[in-house]
């Protein structure tokens, strides 16, 4: 994923437009740094997990890191709710 700093994106909005709809590249919005949001294709629904672990196996995430990540899916799949029977 490409990153841009907000202060220079107006000048190239419709440029930078065009290539997320014609090439599908995605940007991280950065002001400062700090991001503050994604540009992405509209016809992009986001990824599954197996598209999550390709692209996590490309970062090279330290240990520490990777047991962190781990850590923070746990707690999220405990912190979802159990779906509802419609039929029940």
């Amino acid at each position: 994923m490409k990153t841009l700093e907000a202060s220079k994106i107006s000048a190239q909005f419709a440029k930078i437009l065009d290539e997320v709809h014609s090439l599908h590249t995605s940007f991280r919005i950065v002001k400062n740094g700090v991001p503050y949001g994604y540009l992405v294709p509209a016809s992009e629904p986001g990824c599954n997990s197996h598209e999550l672990a390709d692209d996590l196996e490309e970062t090279n995430l330290s240990a520490e890191d990777r047991h962190e990540f781990a850590a923070a899916i746990r707690s999220g799949r405990m912190a979802l709710k159990p779906l509802k029977n419609p039929w029940g």
